[in-house]
């Protein structure tokens, strides 16, 4: 009579963990059922919500919790969940629920790394990487399309998604990442060409998300947030730039322009003289500096012409004019020193000497300028 109830209960540890067991295949079955993307939408979350029930059941099981296996179809159904959701979103126009892609991104990464960094599991590691490589060539191939179309922020949204998905496993798509910002750099300048700065900010938010301490990055925020005339996002954008590489001359430049554009001349000076003190050679703070002096005095002086001949105005007007010309030289006539075949720069120096009624050294910068071909 022992010996009998010692049989059955062996008899019933092996069909429980047999039953355990077969959650996984149950998972696993009905996760066949599902056709990524393509597939009919109801069909696909009921496949997947069969799948979720039974990989649910054997992950909280002491017999396969730790299984590869387990893990291997748990990070694919919760990668499905994930994809569906997206699409369901995208078909009814509402954003998916951001806390509820968390939880299953979290899921993902936790089983997915579970079977990369077991001892074992050779086979198991193999079908991971290549389900994630899948996905990735998926959105890759498919952000090149886009990009080579112009689409630049279509493009820029699959070069994201390639990169987010390798990050799923820990390993870094780097080509996608550097795609997913040269995409975006192009993008907004294309979105601020139309002012939609909303799908642009939008854009942004995403793309700083991934990748907050990137400052090409952090420079195409700033240019879209002073199209925006938004001072106070565009000083955010600056500070947390300007906190990664406080010694970025181009940096300055970009703000200096971007701030003219806004007709704020005096936050672009400031800007200008930022990127000068940093580096005085710099060739592009040089010319900026200069053409932003030299129109400014030339404003100046037009709109005392403007005035009537005996307005009391003028003569201020045309000392300012005149000592804002001279200020091109502080800057312009050092770089000169060291780069004396500079076309743009001699171009400058003789348009300011002419202003400044210098004919010898107009004459002299202008034959030089003249003598390059």
């Amino acid at each position: 009579m022992k010996q009998l109830s010692l049989t059955l209960f062996f008899a019933a540890l092996a069909t429980f963990s047999f039953a355990q067991k077969a959650s996984v295949t149950d998972a696993h079955n009905a996760y066949k059922r599902y056709v990524p993307l393509v597939g009919d939408l109801e069909t696909n979350k009921k496949a997947l919500a069969d799948a979720k029930a039974a990989i649910d059941l054997a992950a909280v099981n002491t017999e396969t919790a730790n299984a590869l296996d387990m893990h291997k179809y748990r990070g694919m159904v919760y990668y499905g969940l994930m994809e569906t959701a997206a699409v369901e979103g995208a078909m009814s126009g509402k954003e998916a629920d951001t806390a509820v892609l968390s939880s299953y991104e979290k899921v993902v990464k936790a089983s997915f790394t579970a079977v990369l960094n077991a001892p074992k599991g050779k086979g198991e590691k193999a079908e991971v990487r290549e389900f994630i490589n899948l996905k990735t060539t998926f959105y890759f191939n498919n952000g090149l399309a886009m990009f080579n179309a112009k689409k630049y922020s279509e493009a820029t949204m699959m070069f994201l998604g390639a990169f987010k998905i390798s990050q799923l496993i820990n390993e870094p798509y780097n080509d996608a990442a550097v795609n997913t910002k040269l995409s975006f750099a192009r993008a907004v300048d294309t979105l601020l060409d139309t002012k939609n700065y909303e799908e642009a900010d939008k854009l942004g938010r995403m793309v700083c998300e991934e990748f907050p301490k990137d400052l090409d990055v952090l420079i195409s925020l700033i240019n879209l947030n002073l199209q925006k005339n938004d001072i106070a996002a565009t000083e955010k954008y600056l500070n947390e730039a300007t906190n990664l590489d406080s010694t970025n001359v181009q940096l300055y430049v970009i703000l200096g322009s971007s701030l003219l554009e806004l007709k704020q001349k005096d936050r672009a000076e400031k800007a200008f003289q930022r990127a000068l003190k940093i580096d005085p050679l710099y060739p592009d703070a040089v010319y900026q500096y200069s053409s932003f002096l030299f129109n400014w005095s030339f404003d100046v002086r037009n709109a005392a012409s403007d005035l009537k001949f005996n307005d009391p105005k003028i003569p201020a007007m045309e000392k300012e004019a005149k000592e804002i010309m001279e200020r091109v030289l502080i800057h312009l006539l050092p770089y000169l020193e060291k780069f004396p075949e500079d076309k743009t720069a001699l171009e400058i120096g003789w348009k300011t000497y002419s202003m400044l009624d210098n004919e010898e050294k107009k004459k002299e910068l202008k034959t030089r300028w003249e003598a390059i071909k």
